[in-house]
């Protein structure tokens, strides 16, 4: 596989791996060697739905949990492997920022000026456990998760009105019996992209009240099917701190799409992805444990 990645050029940086993992396309290989590392062996399966895979999987853990009984799920998630192909497929199709248009622009999200994405490498390991007396400082509760699909001939487009996003939304919500005003922190999927930023923005608009957005690829570039839960782990590391941050580079004013850090807001707080093939995943999660 090829080891020409965007991110990683400085090894001093908090976020530079130490250890590649090499995913190969057979992944329910990987997810079995895996699972025999942590020796489980009650269940195994692999999700492979693009950039919305690691919050898609979200539904499987929610379903073993509530309706098979089991007390713990472990979630590994990773990107795809980046290789000069993906670089090219991504740039040609207009989504990531290639070498030419850095002098232009830098990434962003829900702007008029700054655009797009770079692509990352990263991976997240998540447990998730029902609630019992031996539980030690849990990150967050998780509520509920909904994936849907929207009516769209075209598998790497969005509809501007956001139909699949507003769907998955919908979805969570119900099956966290929360109210569109039960949710005041959304990390968006935020690619930076002409298309999500009017697909997100529309669907967020309409299906929640008054809220505080971020987004993390302008931080760590797009890490694909580990996006979902990687950028969730690091909205958790903010929340600790009190502040829900900045969208990076960011030209115009938001008190919405937070073009500054802002103090976090007591309540539920939404986690979305999308992927291709018209795939939207949205997770609810509590930090009041």
């Amino acid at each position: 596989m090829n080891n020409n990645g965007r991110y990683d050029k400085d090894d001093t940086a908090e976020l530079h791996y130490k250890v590649k993992i090499p995913f190969i396309v057979l992944t329910n290989i990987y997810a079995g060697r895996i699972a025999s590392i942590f020796h489980v062996h009650d269940h195994v399966s692999t999700d492979a739905s693009a950039c919305a895979s690691s919050l898609k999987v979200m539904m499987d853990v929610q379903n073993l949990m509530n309706n098979f009984g089991f007390d713990r799920v472990i979630v590994l998630s990773g990107e795809d492997s980046v290789n000069n192909l993906t670089l090219e497929f991504f740039g040609e199709a207009g989504a990531s920022l290639q070498h030419k248009d850095e002098g232009e622009m830098q990434p962003s999200a829900f702007d008029s000026t700054n655009k797009g994405f770079f692509l990352g490498q990263g991976a997240v390991l998540s447990i998730f456990e029902k609630e019992h007396r031996g539980m030690v400082y849990p990150e967050a509760k998780f509520l509920g998760a909904y994936t849907s699909a929207e009516d769209n001939t075209n598998p790497l487009g969005q509809r501007s009105d956001g139909q699949g996003y507003s769907k998955s939304i919908e979805g969570a919500l119900h099956i966290a019996k929360l109210t569109k005003d039960d949710v005041t922190i959304v990390k968006t999927h935020g690619t930076g992209t002409d298309v999500n930023n009017a697909a997100e923005k529309t669907a967020l608009m309409r299906s929640l009240n008054t809220f505080v957005a971020t987004s993390y690829k302008q931080r760590i570039g797009h890490t694909m099917g580990a996006s979902g839960l990687l950028e969730t782990g690091l909205l958790l590391n903010d929340l600790k701190r009190g502040i829900v941050p900045q969208i990076l580079n960011r030209t115009e004013a938001d008190d919405v799409f937070l073009s500054y850090d802002a103090p976090a807001p007591q309540g539920a707080f939404l986690s979305l992805a999308a992927g291709m093939g018209n795939v939207y995943s949205a997770a609810l999660f509590s930090t009041e444990v």
